[in-house]
């Protein structure tokens, strides 16, 4: 009936764990909204609440929290019910004021303990008798362990006390007798067992039903066949200073139960004399749920700091590369899962071009990155736009293709980036082990994923406007301020290096005759067409501008006037043969260009401007539609 109850317990702490995570992902983006972010992630969750779950309240363990002051800041309803008091009553006051120690040894003892562990970070369990509201006095086994923040520092004490009574009693009721009181030992509500020379010679019927043995199945046996094999040794050491005489703290370990299913357990050894033997007698108690709460608490806490800190950097950088490298490294590192990757869809392309990726080889990343939209596992989910999760990559057509299965991934899952009901990319993760993808870490990617579609949107308006700063809106050529910080970049940078640049001005003949005849609207078309004739002869180092009106100007980096008077031959000569037809009428049209370079023509960028303007004139002066480079 009991462990009816229990399981019940724990299924209705499982469900409200999950009700209160997607709670918690709510309430992230109110903290983000009002700044909460600014805290470290442990004070910020404490100080809203946020850690104090049901799952706490449903523990049968007192748990109080201490802020790094020593003041108690939290009480569950098992703590309060144990010592009497209300939830709220002693909030506030100092742990080491606390009315509840029975003498100022026990008070000095508190003191220790809260020292250490904030050095230390945790303590083991000790046992201690406290004071009740009511004057009554009760034995409690007490541990506690602080909460640190992403920089280490120490910000809440977590303590946990247990009523050890039934323990106790137990244990001094074998002290006073040699033989065992069978119905008590029966009826007891720990796990009881006695050993001597390692061997198990009684455990009770709890006992039975934590391990799954039968009595007869476990009597003569060693004890250690049952201990998980790597806590061997540490329950080795504990069983022999306990018959050393020494005293024993109550510690944990995993048991390996019949059904090779692993437990976890709390036990505590007391040395008795049984049949006039030394023996060892040990109270112990199922403490697996416990552990499983523990976990999941501490898990959320780190997805709830990874999103925290996410955000703060998607708020602070409109660096795409190091914003999504960043991402990615704490994304990897909250699952704790091997490999992963960020697409971002490229619009003129359709594809999904890999832009951040960790723990893949090179052949590997040379397969993917760049995938079609619909193409493998990433591309169903962009073209979804809904989460995918393959957790037998070799069972899944869809990843064989593209060389999962040969770089050793097992289980994979891939998540889109949507902003705005528009798909901007795909997070991706791999692991090289077979796992299982939880609902609570895909909710966690999909989270991830809308805020890396923030930023993107965000990093992307940036560029725009940025575009919109620097360009030409008729040409899309880069306009006159650009053009000028980049002049006076370059010709610092040839004057460092002893290299040269050249400056071309391309003017276009008889712009104000084809307006004039045609309207300023195919004037436009022709200027517009122009450009692009311009930029198809640039290199990727070239900087080509609208001057202003029929002017344009080609900055060429690392090239004398004789490199340069080939471009501007090109050009020229392209111009002369394009043939624009305006109202079904081809219109000739030609440019005049002068060239200017530095050193040759030009100590500093004033001068450099005044002689490539003056090298242009000449070549107008000369007839038109030819190419002038400046003499003196």
């Amino acid at each position: 009936m009991g462990s009816e109850t229990q399981k019940k317990c724990a299924e209705r702490a499982k469900k409200q764990l999950v009700e209160e995570l997607e709670a918690l992902h709510k309430r992230i983006v109110e903290l983000e909204k009002s700044g909460a972010g600014s805290k470290p992630t442990e004070e910020a969750l404490l100080e809203r609440g946020l850690v104090t779950s049901a799952a706490i309240e449903e523990m049968p363990d007192g748990v109080m929290l201490v802020n790094m002051d020593g003041k108690l800041t939290y009480m569950n309803e098992a703590c309060a019910r144990l010592l009497g008091y209300k939830a709220g009553e002693m909030i506030g006051t100092s742990a080491l004021e606390l009315p509840t120690y029975r003498e100022s040894r026990d008070r000095e003892k508190a003191r220790e303990i809260l020292k250490k562990v904030i050095s230390g970070g945790s303590t083991e369990p000790i046992d201690m008798d406290v004071i009740t509201k009511d004057g009554r006095e009760i034995p409690v086994s007490f541990t506690a362990s602080v909460i640190k923040d992403a920089q280490g520092n120490s910000r809440t004490l977590v303590a946990v006390i247990r009523d050890v009574t039934e323990r106790k009693r137990v244990e001094d009721a074998v002290r006073g007798s040699e033989e065992l009181s069978r119905g008590m030992l029966e009826t007891a509500a720990t796990g009881i067992y006695l050993l001597q020379d390692g061997r198990f010679k009684y455990v009770n019927r709890l006992f039975e039903e934590i391990s799954g043995y039968r009595s007869d199945e476990l009597v003569g046996t060693y004890s250690l066949e049952c201990v998980h094999p790597e806590d061997r040794e540490a329950v080795r050491a504990k069983a022999i200073e306990v018959l050393k005489g020494q005293s024993s703290s109550p510690y944990e370990f995993r048991l390996i139960r019949k059904d090779l299913e692993t437990v976890w357990v709390l036990d505590r050894l007391t040395s008795i004399q049984y049949k006039g033997k030394r023996s060892v007698l040990g109270t112990l108690m199922d403490i697996t749920e416990r552990k499983r709460i523990e976990t999941e608490v501490l898990d959320y806490t780190r997805q709830i700091e990874t999103l925290f800190n996410i955000g703060t950097t998607v708020s602070q950088t409109l660096n795409l590369t190091e914003l999504l490298d960043s991402v990615l490294e704490r994304v990897l590192g909250v699952m704790e899962i091997e490999a992963g990757g960020i697409f971002l869809l490229d619009r003129q392309t359709d594809e999904l071009v890999l832009k951040a990726y960790r723990g893949m080889s090179a052949e590997f990343v040379g397969k993917v990155e760049r995938l079609m939209v619909d193409e493998g596992f990433t591309g169903q989910a962009a073209l979804s736009k809904k989460p995918l999760i393959v957790e037998d990559v070799a069972a899944d057509p869809r990843l064989t293709r593209m060389g999962a299965k040969e770089e050793g991934i097992q289980s994979f899952a891939a998540v889109p980036i949507v902003a705005k009901d528009r798909i901007l990319g795909v997070v991706g993760v791999g692991s090289y082990r077979s796992r299982k993808f939880p609902e609570r870490e895909v909710k966690l990617l999909g989270t991830i994923a809308n805020q890396i579609g923030m930023a993107v949107d965000n990093a992307q308006l940036y560029e725009q406007a940025l575009e919109l700063a620097f360009t030409d809106g008729l040409t899309g050529l880069y306009n006159r301020r650009y053009l000028m910080e980049q002049i006076e970049r370059e010709f610092t940078r040839a004057e460092r290096s002893n290299g040269s640049l050249s400056l071309m001005m391309i003017d276009l003949d008889g712009l104000k005759a084809i307006n004039d005849r045609f309207g300023h609207h195919e004037g436009d078309g022709i200027l517009k067409g122009l450009g692009g004739i311009i930029k198809v002869n640039t290199r990727a180092s070239d900087v080509a501008a609208r001057w202003g009106g029929d002017e344009f100007m080609l900055l060429t980096p690392d090239i004398s006037s004789k490199g340069a008077r080939k471009i501007g031959e090109r050009i020229r000569s392209q111009v002369e043969r394009y043939r624009p037809k305006i109202d079904g009428e081809e219109v000739r049209i030609s440019i005049s260009v002068g060239i200017a370079s530095c050193p040759a023509h030009a100590s500093d960028v004033t001068q450099l401007l005044q002689r490539v303007d003056e090298a242009m004139y000449s070549a107008k002066r000369g007839g038109k539609n030819q190419l002038c480079v400046f003499s003196y």
